[in-house]
């Protein structure tokens, strides 16, 4: 017996998987699935023949079989009209509406094949005419007929060509992720659904069909906001009022309600249901008289304490079926990429134009500026011999001997940066009767000619630093141009997984993933449920991360064009700790070193350090100035070469060549290990790489004497766990005398680099020249 009873317990799930096995079989045939999709098109069009407006007219059961038959669902279509009209018992009515959709099969089934089956107008059109046709029974005769009988037929033919176009634009696909129509021809259907079932009444003062169309509206307000709510406020009461033929108390109920709540629709569902119902009583007192007042206050109360209810998945499903995304779609961001890509390479070229036609600009000086010795002379002798009683003599006369007399005197003038008597040969000093006062007009021309060369030199060498200026400027929107225009790549796949996830934390509306043109991924939630994702921090983070298998940071709440969110980047496997210590110099109130460290938005750890030209506030606003500049283009994505080009004119026209300003930068990559340090009359930085140390030195002169085109490249770098980056002012050591450094970093390698930078600090005082002292210590550390 129990071997039986075993064998029996151990059959039920073999039978089970039997049945199941079944079922799916039996579901993947086509005839059942067009069998089910026919029942259901049969359903709709019987109820939608229901629907009543304007004293009697039917126009939605005959659109919608229209727009059904121009998709080849005629007999099913057809059959749920017929159906519907009988249910209704109004013989007469229903009768010339079965006739008009006969009519509509009849067109249709004469038009198939044809091209003008495809056209969006001709179903509507067709259904138009078919219940004008049909529906003129409907106008009174003789006198009886008056304007608002002709205008009322004439309105509800054009709704029936309206919608029969809206139910045939729902059922085709949208044709990308933000197409408007999808969600207002499906707002029209449900609008129309709702209508049609607001004749069912319990106990004659509460109809379920208005109070769900309520709730939509509701719906649409809190996920859409203030807008989106009064359009279906106003599109769901006004198909209430067409149903009862008068008034617009629907249309002012449901459109204020969706407007006042919507304006709350960030602040909760609790006050957003307090701002609905306050916004609906309100409304609802403007048709206290109405005789449907008291239905509609029901139908409020229960709408709102639905909406209440009901939990948040159910306000997604809506958002998705009525709402559009609000997320800009992957061809408009491509469209805006573009544009702002071209927009900067525009720029670049106007940049480096400029840049060439400056350039053009100094040579052609320098060829103008030539030495024109000639107008030195031309000069005294206006002054000088055009009064003398020997000028005809000797510029007419002995023209050729005068000429030679004064380029006898130009070699040595020019040498000696004056003219003198010596100079003259015998011949003219003894004929010239005013030779001294020649020679002192011809020494004041020369010297304001040299005046002259010197202002146009340094003219020359300004427009020279504007120009390079505007060539890094060039090379720094061509970078941008190209970053731009670099696509962000979606993963749709982690966002349902991100979305389930997060649904345990409460409601979440949006989730956006996306990696960079790098292949690092950034998600952002929106909803209300990021204050509970926020309370739970690194936990929710831990446990995104494992399911995503990527290591994210912890949430951060930030605010943006989409609202409060919650934002998450990929962590990077390393870290950088850093450590500075700083003196100044002694008597010194002022330090002339500055430095900093930051960390970018693309995970490059970046320091800099640069040392002003002596002690005090001068040298200190010159390294300032270059260590700010430097930072702003680093957090912005430029690289440190390209900013310093752009940079160093700047600095140079500043200083005016009396002043210069070492510079320090290494930027690490925390992602990848990958370094640079670029140094420009910085002392050497010391490192410790896979155990070893070393010494990088620089060659290249300090900002403000080196040209830009001699401020040296970045020297690459590859970092690993455990290694020390050590940056220092020349305070500290030149490398001329660095032993006990060397020593120092091998013996306390292990310490913080905090306690590193102090103990240099500390110990090179009183060694070497007297200066201000700045270290800097980066130790990467690998995250686990």
């Amino acid at each position: 017996m129990d071997k039986q009873r075993a064998r029996r317990s151990a059959s039920i799930p073999v039978r089970i998987g039997h049945a199941a096995a079944w079922a799916a079989g039996l579901w993947k045939q086509e005839h059942l699935r067009t069998l089910i999709t026919g029942a259901q098109r049969f359903v709709l069009c019987a109820v939608l023949a229901q629907g009543t407006i304007l004293g009697g007219y039917m126009p939605f059961g005959l659109a919608m079989t229209a727009a059904l038959m121009a998709r080849g669902a005629g007999l099913s279509a057809l059959g749920g009209l017929v159906c519907g009209v009988m249910l209704r018992g109004d013989g007469f009515h229903g009768g010339i509406y079965a006739a008009a959709a006969l009519l509509v099969l009849c067109v249709m089934s004469v038009c198939a094949g044809l091209r003008v089956m495809s056209e969006r107008w001709f179903a509507p059109g067709v259904a138009t005419f078919a219940s004008a046709a049909c529906t003129f029974v409907f106008l009174p005769l003789g006198a009886e007929l008056t304007a608002p009988a002709v205008l009322t037929f004439l309105l509800v033919q054009g709704i029936t060509f309206g919608v029969c176009w809206m139910y045939g634009a729902a059922f085709a696909p949208p044709r990308d992720e933000n197409d408007w129509r999808r969600p207002v021809t499906l707002l029209v259907l449900t609008a129309t659904v709702l209508l049609s079932l607001s004749g069912i009444n319990l106990f004659g003062v509460f109809a379920p069909a208005r109070a769900g169309a309520l709730l939509l509206v509701l719906a649409a307000a809190y996920l859409g906001g203030p807008a989106a709510g009064a359009a279906a406020g106003v599109a769901f009461g006004a198909a209430m009022d067409l149903n009862i033929g008068y008034g617009a108390l629907f249309t002012c109920c449901y459109g204020l309600c969706a407007l006042v709540a919507g304006l709350f629709h960030d602040s909760g569902r609790g006050w957003f249901s307090v701002c609905a119902l306050g916004g609906g009583l309100c409304a609802a007192m403007l048709g206290v008289e109405h005789p449907l007042f008291i239905p509609l206050i029901a139908e409020l109360f229960c709408a709102v304490l639905m909406f209440a209810a009901l939990p948040p998945f159910v306000w997604e499903a809506i958002r998705r079926s009525l709402l559009p995304d609000t997320l800009m779609g992957e061809a408009a961001s491509q469209r805006v990429r573009r544009l702002a890509g071209t927009c900067a390479t525009e720029a670049a070229q106007a940049f480096y134009e400029l840049y060439l036609a400056m350039l053009h600009g100094v040579s052609e000086g320098k060829a103008a500026g030539d030495r024109n010795i000639r107008a030195v002379f031309d000069y005294a002798s206006d002054h000088v011999c055009k009064n003398c009683m020997l000028c005809t003599q000797c510029w007419q006369r002995d023209y050729v001997s005068t000429l030679a007399a004064l380029n006898d005197v130009t070699q040595p003038m020019l040498q000696r940066g004056r003219a003198e008597m010596s100079d003259f040969p015998y011949h003219f000093a003894a004929r010239c009767a005013r030779l001294p006062e020649l020679m002192r007009a011809i020494n004041s021309a020369l010297f304001a000619l040299r005046e002259r060369e010197s202002l146009r030199r340094q003219q020359e060498e300004n427009q020279s630093l504007l120009a390079r200026q505007y060539a890094g400027i060039t090379d720094i929107l061509r970078q941008l141009g190209a970053e731009v225009t670099q696509d962000e790549t979606a993963q749709p796949l982690m966002e349902r997984q991100v979305r389930r996830y997060a649904a345990a934390f409460g409601w979440i509306d949006r989730v956006c993933a996306v990696r960079d043109s790098q292949g690092r991924l950034t998600v952002e939630l929106y909803g209300e449920g990021i204050d509970d994702i926020m309370k739970q921090g690194d936990g929710f983070s831990a446990g995104l991360s494992a399911l995503l298998g990527v290591t994210l940071t912890a949430p951060e709440k930030k605010k943006g064009s989409q609202g409060i969110h919650v934002e998450m980047h990929e962590r990077a496997p390393y870290r950088a700790v850093v450590g500075i210590g700083r003196q100044q110099k002694e008597g010194a109130s002022v330090s002339g070193d500055n430095a900093c460290y930051f960390l970018t938005d693309t995970g490059t750890a970046c320091l800099l350090l640069s040392d002003g030209m002596g002690s005090g506030a001068a040298a200190s606003r010159d390294s300032r100035m270059l260590i700010t500049s430097l930072e702003r283009f680093l957090r912005a994505g430029i690289s440190v070469g390209d900013a310093l080009h752009a940079v160093s004119p700047a600095l140079r026209l500043r200083s005016d060549g009396m002043r210069f300003t070492t510079l320090d930068a290494f930027t690490l990559d925390l992602f990848s290990g990958r370094a640079e340090n670029l140094k420009c009359g910085a002392a050497p930085t010391y490192m410790r790489l896979n155990g070893r140390w070393t010494i990088l030195s620089g060659t290249a002169l300090p900002i403000g004497l080196a040209e830009e085109d001699e401020l040296g490249d970045a020297v690459p770098l590859q970092m690993n766990d455990g290694d020390i980056v050590v940056l220092l002012s020349d305070g500290v050591t030149d490398g001329t005398d660095d032993k006990w450094v060397r020593q120092l970093l091998i013996a306390h390698a292990g310490d913080s680099p905090k306690e590193i930078a102090a103990q240099l600090v500390n110990e090179a005082k009183g060694r070497g020249h007297d200066d201000d002292r700045t270290v800097m210590v980066m130790k990467i550390e690998k995250l686990e």
